[in-house]
């Protein structure tokens, strides 16, 4: 009887042992997700804890949590307790990441999970739920990578165009680039987008709405087959529900989503080998050749100037203008560039010189000869020769035979002169010394009081000047807060008016900003805006914040949107001008 006795307190003992451990631990739903797919990750413990501590996240995007379930539960006398902590994340691009160690303190210990190891691979189909927000905007958003042309021939231009093309149930309330394309065997230059508008357009047959976000221009610089790389978005979307509101309208849901354009090849054609002439430097496009001399008539002592010039459309900035000799006598200084290029969705268009500054050493009459230019013309797909007129300069005056002095401002050779040299004089003329002490003078005082006189001067000037600017800027900042007070209250009594309000809060931005800035309006743009903002020192996290009201205000007027979250921009356009009124004082 004493021996099994004993027997039910070891066992009983032991069970208790068991359940006093401490179990925390990390589980994820899924150990392999593709980029545009979400992560459920909790955190559970199966005692009570304090000051819980999660992870890092690196490479992920928290959109959801944490929330926070406790299971407490008595079955047949034994408890059963659990605490779990949830958050939703959201790869930010590919690759094996992990996890790290969540930390929680429990009865003064410290406890830590375990890593886990998570494979984010690319874009993958997710079963479609009519229920689930999160997946309805799967075959209504698409980020499309539009291409001029696939087959281009080496360093012929063209273009690319991001676009992003979404239905009309759907409302984008923002956007971040998560990755953007690296042209690696390209020349290339983006095209800048001042606003973006939404427009509407077709895609694979169907109607949708579209904002233009990337223009590029490119000139292959390889032959072969060339990837464009893709560009990644994350997207904050107002989405539709099944639920409606009791006005009958349907209640719209937040959600994040990662879209990619997706990659894109290319085969870069050779340029032909067959008839290519000797000179040719790599010119591709539709030119034309000039050459101009300033003058055909001049001394020995002047110096002419030869222009060559190539106006067109094509790779005006990757080949070298054509060289040229000329006789001994004609000395040629190194050519001077000028360039008048603008580059647009269609490429490079304008004009490149190089001009040639000659002096003439000896008379005579000289010959500048024919000089070629070729290129591959992509209408013909031929090379084309194109040949300069023969220049004649007549050059009059003696030849140098003396000694010559180079002027750096003109280049222009200049003839030396002889020196003829005076009688020396015999007889002088003595003059009587005047011994007058200069220390005690008026000139002695005037020059020591002076330097005080000017110094105080000078001090009076930088007071002054210093109370004026603050005076001005205070009076600046005054004005500036009652014209943004004055238009927010607009916005405010306007909430509810979608139209209305957000007119009226960008005009309360814009105004506050001309006001204190002192923008004309030809150089309001958001670029100025944000060079004017960093130039005044104001901190990168209310720039960036300010971006992203005046795409809001953009984007909120074709989308919809609700009270709660035009009120939102409303605290948000506050809390941004009081911050930058701080930093600006």
């Amino acid at each position: 009887m004493n021996y099994k006795l004993f027997l039910n307190l070891v066992l009983l003992f032991f069970n208790l042992s068991i359940v006093s451990q401490i179990n925390f631990e990390t589980k994820v739903n899924k150990s392999s997700l593709g980029i545009n797919e979400r992560l459920s990750v909790e955190f559970t413990l199966n005692e009570d804890g304090d000051n819980f501590n999660p992870p890092s996240f690196k490479n992920f995007k928290v959109v959801g949590g944490p929330t926070q379930s406790i299971k407490n539960s008595w079955v047949n006398g034994t408890r059963s307790y659990s605490k779990t902590y949830t958050y939703f994340l959201l790869p930010i691009k590919m690759g094996v990441f992990k996890i790290g160690q969540a930390k929680i303190e429990i009865d003064g210990k410290l406890y830590k999970t375990l890593p886990v190891e998570i494979k984010v691979i690319a874009a993958v189909k997710t079963p479609n739920k009519e229920n689930d927000p999160n997946y309805i905007s799967d075959g209504e958003v698409y980020l499309v990578s539009e291409i001029s042309k696939i087959s281009p021939y080496l360093n012929e231009g063209f273009s690319v165009v991001h676009k992003l093309y979404f239905s009309s149930d759907i409302g984008i309330n923002n956007w971040r680039e998560l990755s953007s394309p690296r042209y690696v065997d390209f020349w290339s230059q983006n095209i800048n987008i001042d606003n973006y508008t939404v427009e509407d357009g077709f895609y694979n047959g169907e109607s949708y709405r579209f904002v233009t976000l990337k223009k590029t221009v490119l000139y292959p610089q390889k032959e072969g087959e060339l990837i464009i790389e893709p560009l990644s978005l994350d997207l904050t979307l107002q989405l539709p529900t099944n639920r409606r509101d009791f006005f009958g309208q349907r209640i719209m849901k937040s959600s994040q989503k990662i879209v990619t354009s997706g990659g894109k090849k290319i085969k870069v054609k050779p340029l032909p080998l067959n008839n290519k002439p000797k000179n040719f430097s790599g010119a591709v496009g539709s030119f034309k050749f000039f050459i101009n001399s300033s003058k055909s008539k001049l001394s020995v002592s002047e110096a002419l100037e030869l222009k060559l010039e190539i106006k067109g459309q094509g790779n005006l900035k990757l080949f070298q203008l054509p060289e040229f000799t000329l006789p001994i006598s004609l000395e040629v200084y190194e050519p001077e560039r000028e360039e008048n290029i603008s580059t647009s969705i269609y490429g490079m268009k304008g004009s490149v010189k190089d001009l040639y500054t000659i002096v003439p050493s000896n008379p005579g009459r000289y010959k500048v000869p024919k000089i070629l230019f070729s290129y591959f013309d992509l209408d013909s797909e031929t090379y084309r020769v194109v040949s300069s007129d023969e220049i004649n300069i007549d050059i009059d005056g003696e030849e140098w035979n003396t000694e010559v002095a180079r002027n750096n401002d003109s280049k222009i050779r200049l003839k030396a002169k002889a020196v003829n040299f005076l009688p020396f004089k015999t007889k002088t003329k003595l003059t009587k010394i005047r011994t007058n002490s200069f220390f005690n003078s008026s000139i002695f005082w005037v020059l020591l009081i002076s330097p005080l006189i000017i110094v105080l001067l000078i001090l009076f000037l930088i007071k002054y000047f210093t109370n004026r600017n603050k005076f001005l800027d205070s009076n600046t900042s005054i004005q500036a807060k009652k014209l943004a007070k004055k238009y927010l209250a607009e916005a405010m009594s306007n909430l509810g008016s979608k139209e209305k309000f957000y007119e009226s809060l960008d005009r309360a931005l814009h105004n506050y900003l001309k006001s204190i800035i002192l923008f004309e309006n030809s150089n309001y743009t958001k670029s100025n805006i944000e060079f004017e903002l960093n130039k005044r020192a104001v901190d990168i996290e209310i720039i960036t914040s300010l971006n992203k009201l005046f795409s809001n205000c953009e984007m909120a007027r074709y989308t919809p949107i609700t009270d709660v979250e035009m009120n939102s921009d409303y605290n948000k356009a506050v809390e941004i001008i009081s911050k930058i009124d701080k930093e600006l004082k």
